[in-house]
């Protein structure tokens, strides 16, 4: 059902490098199908950062820009694509250093310059004089911070489960982001069935018996690409210290500004406290509000059906 173009190793690679790559695009195009998607590979060259971008196209219709969270690929988003394939044209990138997109260094940028610039360079890659946007987690970070700073470009947001940026609390990954260390060392432990499960139940609140293991080992084999490797773990110090959110990476005291229609979707045992989730949205001048109960930090995973209907019933209210 998958067409992939493009997707196989570049000559030159040496074998190690070729075997992860092989792996992780076999693994991909396998969730895709097991998901009914119907998808394209694709890779575009962006002007800032300079670099290529893979991405993966579905559906036709209005379009719709999916960014996946903080150590995550774009086919993660696979179930949620399922969905809305009928409704809209997709287009869910792998962002810098994730993914089959090219290495990514983030331990001297700018975090909240990079994703607007992204995601502007990434539309204008794409022919798009503006679209929606949905982001969840790190994603959504990056979606709000280019809807303050390059707001021409955006139509809508959707906020899939908490994002990054919008609390000054960070909970749990204040240890991981602010012990030297310490981001390395939990990232290099990740790539087993058994860490995935346990960060899913644990960091996420989600039951990983709900999950495909085919998910899960795709996830196993994007930690294992050579341009994946260390990229989350040299973002998390830019993002927080032992005292919580870094204040250059806070937005919430901005988001008042953005003038487009906004839809933040939060589950009760979400990473953030629902109530946060709640004031985000009343602070947004066209903000909504959308609950799932029972729902962790990925409601495009644990409840598709649920969180595609909220969003084609946004996309055609507002």
């Amino acid at each position: 059902m998958t067409t992939h173009q493009a997707t196989s190793p570049s000559p030159g690679r040496d074998a190690p490098a070729d075997t992860a790559v092989e792996r992780f695009v076999t693994l991909q195009s396998r969730l895709l199908d097991h998901y009914g998607v119907r998808a394209t590979s694709r890779f575009v060259d962006l002007a800032r950062p300079a670099m290529r971008a893979h991405y993966l196209e579905a559906g036709e219709g209005e379009p719709l820009i999916f960014l996946h969270g903080g150590d995550g690929e774009a086919v993660n988003w696979a179930p949620l694509m399922a969905v809305l394939q009928h409704h809209a044209h997709i287009y869910a990138v792998d962002r810098p250093g994730f993914g089959l997109s090219d290495a990514f260094d983030y331990r001297q940028v700018d975090l909240r310059a990079h994703a607007a610039e992204f995601v502007d360079s990434l539309l204008a890659a794409l022919g798009l004089s503006a679209a929606t946007v949905v982001g969840g987690s790190m994603g959504g970070f990056f979606a709000l911070s280019a809807a303050l700073d390059r707001p021409a470009r955006i139509r809508r947001l959707v906020l899939a489960g908490y994002a990054a940026g919008t609390t000054r609390e960070i909970g749990g990954l204040a240890q991981l982001c602010g012990t030297p260390g310490a981001p390395e060392a939990f990232m290099a432990s990740r790539a087993s069935m058994e860490a995935q499960r346990s960060q899913y139940r644990d960091m996420f609140h989600i039951d990983p018996d709900t999950v495909p293991d085919l998910y899960f080992e795709t996830r196993i084999a994007g930690l294992r690409l050579p341009s994946e490797q260390g990229t989350w773990a040299t973002i998390l110090p830019r993002l927080g210290t032992l005292e919580g959110l870094r204040p250059e990476v806070y937005l919430g005291d901005e988001v008042s500004r953005i003038g487009v229609p906004v839809l933040v979707i939060s589950g009760d045992h979400d990473m953030a406290p629902v109530e946060a989730a709640r004031d985000l949205a009343d602070r947004l001048p066209r903000g909504r509000f959308a609950f799932l109960p029972g729902i962790g930090h990925f409601p495009f995973l644990e409840a598709p059906e649920e969180t595609g209907s909220l969003i084609t019933a946004f996309l055609r209210d507002s």
